[in-house]
């Protein structure tokens, strides 16, 4: 692979994962301030993201091409999914937590691929899995938290292992993690098959037939009548809320499109990779964000005392290595 081509890539990837650090906090914002039932955001969103699809449909076209656009529909409308559980869990967890635990998707690509494709498990590959899964565990541990993953309360234990050290050490993980299960296995399906549709149709035909699928899969939703009225509600109270949710959607536009690209000249597993960084580029964020304006970050409520960037440091450390061992 020329130099080039390899610098082509990971620009790409870099662009893509900084615009969707930037997204990422904005829905923190408008999930904590404007919208109160996440799926209601969620139409809200995909509705707001065709102001960038119909543009790009009338200047760059969407030829069909049977079946990848069918499919590339199909899986946009499934992304409909992991969107979902994703904001669940940003509703209830600190947005860099989140970002942390969204990224370890890359385990679910590397055991899809051996288990599918017949790729051979070599050891760093495994011990990267491994610290993958310790960083997980480690973003999501909330100790002193009163926001945990209550196993006794919810009938997954009985009280007799209550005293169990490693009983105890799951109950002290983020509820956010359970979300995210399922999250996982969607996403890394989508990245795979994005991976396979850019062979046969360019990465403009994919954003555009995606972004039709999605909005074909929350049509739906628009028919129950809370979910239509909160819709209503958010584009006609706030005019700030709506420039948000623009702003918002076009960090996600360009994130998607430059990870589109980024995917179309790099393997899947090098681009994830990339993408890694994001929980540190958000808390980087964060912290200019308290020095420029406080007020926003205080909405943002992300904990930026010693002892929680030291925690967050080493668990996007070892998640980011993790990652490059099975890249």
């Amino acid at each position: 692979m020329r130099e080039g081509f390899k610098l082509e890539w990971f620009a790409f990837a870099f662009l893509g994962m900084t615009f969707y650090s930037v997204a990422g906090l904005l829905d923190k914002y408008l999930l904590s301030s404007y919208a109160y039932d996440s799926n209601a955001y969620i139409v809200c969103q995909v509705l707001a993201s065709q102001l960038f699809t119909i543009p790009v449909f009338l200047i760059a076209g969407a030829n069909f091409v049977y079946p990848q656009s069918l499919l590339a529909l199909l899986f946009g409308s499934l992304q409909i999914l992991p969107c979902y559980y994703y904001m669940k869990a940003l509703k209830i967890e600190e947005i860099s937590k989140v970002s942390a635990l969204e990224y370890a998707y890359p385990l679910f690509v590397f055991i899809g691929s051996a288990l599918l494709l017949g790729e051979v498990l070599e050891i760093k590959h495994c011990a990267g899995g491994l610290m993958i899964l310790v960083g997980t565990l480690l973003i999501s541990y909330n100790k002193n938290s009163s926001d945990k993953f209550d196993l006794y309360s919810n009938g997954f234990i009985d009280n007799g292992l209550i005293s169990n050290p490693f009983v105890r050490f799951i109950s002290n993980l983020s509820p956010a993690i359970r979300p995210f299960i399922s999250y996982w296995v969607l996403t890394a399906a989508y990245y795979l098959s994005m991976k396979y549709l850019l062979i046969s149709i360019d990465e403009w035909n994919l954003y555009v037939w995606s972004s039709l699928g999605s909005l074909v899969a929350v049509l739906p939703l628009i028919g129950i009548p809370s979910i239509r009225s909160e819709v209503k509600g958010f584009f006609t109270k706030s005019g700030f809320a709506v420039g948000a949710l623009i702003s918002e959607e076009t960090f996600q536009f360009l994130g998607i499109i430059f990870s589109i690209f980024a995917y179309a000249v790099g393997s899947v597993s090098l681009v994830s990779s990339v993408g890694a960084l994001q929980p540190i580029m958000t808390v980087l964020i964060i912290v200019g964000l308290g020095i420029l304006t406080p007020k926003l970050a205080n909405v943002i409520d992300e904990k930026t005392d010693w002892c929680s960037l030291k925690q967050k440091g080493i668990s996007f450390l070892t998640v980011a290595i993790g990652i490059y061992c099975v890249s």
